[in-house]
């Protein structure tokens, strides 16, 4: 079996579009006969672990996918260096339980208190050892210790991640950036995350694997990766104007690796015509289902997205919406989504005074339901790889207004039949694609299938078993 890994910087219970392209593509590799994906997570915090379980048990993730950290990852190193585990915990010869606590004694004075709670990943205890600082607190789940974290009077706090026991990586850091690190392992000191993040990739006993790097944010890895390696380019490497930024042209000019991949034709040529890749591009669309008919009311428009303001201008839809909204009284806005913009938008609707018909309404679990209960939907933004979002609204009979923006919008929306393009930063004609959509709703309803062929599970299925079965050997490190 081949392992199909992709990597996370960190697994949460949201995520935007391009965390749920990485999770389609490990679910349809979990329906391959001779492959198993992995997703390899740059975070350790039992946290991480609970966020997996928590999206299998919802059937987010297939239950075939498996979630390895890298401090997990890098096990099988520790033992063949003889790496040490923990020195061990007091003596107990009596344990009391009071309340939620478990209080472990030494012949009458007080040596560790746990307090533990069962999860789907077993038994999470937090200990503190009276005899050692207060500041210092022990974290293991199904009775291996799997951190230490310690809080420090400077505001630094120092995290130990272990693996079955055995220590790997220790971090300092200052309000959350880092500081210093050392691989516990090979026992080198990085003043670096990165060099931190590549000297333990450095210790992986890669297999026969293939391994995803999603976005240039983790491509710095590909060189210490000893495997066939893919890049897939989603929007992270260019910037707000939709430039390539000179650091991201750098990296795909020199990706250690097998292959980049892109999900739209637009954005292949654009980057053969910019850059010199280091590898063959390859085209594979998202996917979306495409479901039964609904025969439900449609009403309200809506935006699905991150509320992340600088690459998502929900704030101009807003602008936009409130010189309509009089022309469409039954018509409300409705926003899902969070981010660090929310208190913007809050303090908008408020000023202008159409928090009756501008709803913010949380982040949703179901953003396909919300589209097939819509008239229409907005997706504002300024650089887009894709556009998963659209492809969902058009899937579910929901025609989209998308600023005309690189390279998913002018791939998917035909302007005039399931939807409309308009202009960055311009709210006069943002209003006026709301008001042709909205006068129309159900003309522009009846084509969102346009082009859709390219975007089904079949066609997706196929196009990664392709890619999956004929990339070519890992090439030499260098």
């Amino acid at each position: 079996m081949t392992r199909v890994i992709s990597i996370f910087e960190r697994i949460g219970l949201g995520g935007g579009g391009k965390v749920k392209a990485v999770l389609h593509r490990m679910n349809a590799i979990a329906e391959m006969d001779g492959f198993d994906p992995v997703l390899l997570d740059l975070d350790h915090s039992p946290r991480q672990k609970l966020n997996f379980a928590a999206l299998q048990a919802e059937g987010a993730i297939a239950a075939r996918v498996a979630m390895l950290t890298v401090a997990d990852a890098c096990h099988r190193a520790a033992v063949d260096a003889g790496v040490q585990p923990h020195a061990g915990f007091p003596a107990v010869d009596q344990v009391d339980r009071k309340g939620g606590k478990v209080i472990h004694y030494n012949d009458g004075r007080t040596v560790m208190v746990d307090q533990a709670r069962q999860t789907p990943i077993g038994v999470v205890t937090r200990r503190s050892l009276p005899d050692e600082p207060a500041n210092r607190l022990y974290i293991l789940v199904g009775g291996m210790l799997e951190q230490i974290i310690q809080t420090n009077a400077d505001g630094t706090v120092e995290t130990t991640d272990y693996a079955r026991g055995l220590p790997i990586r220790w971090v300092k850091t200052r309000k959350r950036g880092f500081v210093i690190g050392r691989n516990l392992v090979s026992g080198t000191i990085c003043r670096t995350e990165r060099i931190l993040g590549q000297s333990l990739f450095d210790l992986i006993a890669w297999e026969d694997d293939i391994v995803f790097f999603d976005g240039v944010t983790s491509a710095y890895l590909a060189p210490v990766t000893r495997a066939r390696r893919a890049l897939f380019l989603h929007a992270d490497h260019r910037s707000p104007t939709g430039a390539i930024v000179p650091r991201s042209k750098f990296l795909l000019e020199n990706f250690k690796g097998e292959a980049i991949l892109t999900s739209t034709r637009a954005h292949k040529a654009r980057i053969e015509a910019n850059v010199t890749p280091a590898a063959d591009i390859h085209v594979i669309p998202h996917f979306c289902e495409c479901p039964e008919a609904s025969h439900q009311a449609r009403r309200d428009l809506v935006t699905v997205s991150r509320l992340e303001l600088t690459g998502k201008p929900i704030h101009d839809c807003i602008d936009a919406f409130r010189l309509i909204k009089d022309t469409f009284p039954e018509v409300n806005y409705l926003i899902y989504g969070i981010g660090a913009g929310r208190a913007r938008l809050e303090a908008q609707i408020a000023r202008l005074g159409c928090g009756d018909r501008v709803r913010l309404m949380g982040y949703t679990m179901e953003p396909l339901a919300v589209f097939q209960r819509a008239l229409a939907s907005v997706y504002p933004t300024t650089t887009e790889g894709f556009g998963l979002s659209i492809l969902e609204a058009l899937s579910n009979g929901c025609p989209v207004i998308s600023h005309d923006v690189d390279y998913g919008p002018r791939e998917m929306i035909v302007p005039g039949r399931n939807g409309e393009l308009v202009p960055p930063a311009d709210v006069a004609a943002l209003a006026e694609a709301m008001r042709r959509v909205l006068s129309a709703p159900e003309r522009y309803q009846r084509a969102t299938n346009l082009g859709l062929q390219r975007y089904t599970r079949a066609a997706y299925l196929e196009n990664y078993r392709r890619f999956l079965s004929t990339i070519p050997p890992d090439r030499e490190l260098s």
